[in-house]
């Protein structure tokens, strides 16, 4: 199945926030880290890859998606964060930064 996303699925350096975090499994503790990074959307897998950690983020796992001006506020459940070998299992809110693709983006992970 073709994409829906009007522009590329894919966005580089962008800016990424998460917050909230709960850890469910594995040795990661932090409870918010910022990242820059690539994001890549295919196959119902979002995947954001700031080169040391990626996050995987599967398309069933996203329980909102809030529009804000240039960024999405996406509330996730159960993603991977993946530092080296280090792989855990977390719940929490990730703030995207697309700039003035957000809306493109909106609909492709929400609409």
């Amino acid at each position: 199945m073709a994409s829906k996303l009007v522009v590329d699925v894919i966005a580089e350096d962008v800016k990424a926030e998460f917050s909230n975090l709960e850890i469910h499994m594995g040795q990661f503790r932090e409870t918010k880290f910022k990242m820059k990074c690539n994001v890549t959307y295919e196959d119902q897998l979002l995947v954001m890859d700031g080169g040391k950690r990626v996050a995987r983020l599967h398309a069933r796992n996203i329980g909102n998606v809030h529009l804000e001006k240039k960024a999405l506020r996406i509330s996730a459940l159960n993603f991977e964060i993946v530092e080296g070998e280090n792989v855990s299992v977390v719940t929490g809110s990730i703030q995207v930064e697309f700039g003035i693709d957000t809306d493109a983006w909106y609909q492709e992970l929400w609409g």
